[in-house]
């Protein structure tokens, strides 16, 4: 997740929360010094990428995470990955159960007599197309489409844009 400070952070990672045999280490990186000004000061402000991972907690921990500093920060960076991800999808998939409503047969205007006879089996199966071809290309449809797709989107799952519900 991109953060934001007026202090910079200190090396590449920080140990915090020990309880017990638990903590979370906050690793840092991409870290950017940029120049503020406002209308009483300049100031400095740090952004930078911050990844949390809560681990057991051992005295040497400090040790451990710098011999293998890069293949924990990619595990950190996956971890903070893989939860954003499954927040967007946990939404989606919220929103597409919604929409299920709209797009249930009975719910589209489909009739099918009572009585059903060779004669009016063409007019039956003339319907049944009209409403499927709308139902499959209307609003509703691009609608879930675009839920689908929210994971194709570029910068998922950190920046991902959700499409205006149908009225």
């Amino acid at each position: 997740m991109r953060a934001e400070s007026g202090t910079q952070p200190t090396g590449n990672y920080r140990i915090e929360n020990i309880n017990g045999n638990i903590c979370d280490v906050v690793f840092f990186d991409d870290i950017v010094k940029e120049e503020r000004e406002s209308e009483e000061e300049n100031h400095t402000v740090y952004t930078y990428n911050e990844y949390r991972i809560t681990v057991p907690y051992r005295e040497d921990i400090e040790i451990y995470i710098n011999d293998g500093l890069e293949i924990w920060l990619a595990y950190a960076r996956q971890h903070d990955f893989d939860v954003k991800a499954n927040e967007v999808r946990s939404k989606r998939d919220k929103l597409l159960a919604d929409t299920d409503k709209n797009m249930i047969l009975d719910r589209m205007g489909f009739e099918i007599p009572e009585h059903i006879t060779m004669t009016n089996i063409i007019s039956i199966m003339t319907s049944f197309f009209e409403v499927l071809n709308k139902a499959s290309s209307g609003d509703w449809a691009v609608y879930r489409q675009q839920l689908r797709d929210l994971t194709k989107q570029e910068g998922f799952p950190y920046n991902v844009e959700f499409p205006t519900k149908p009225e």
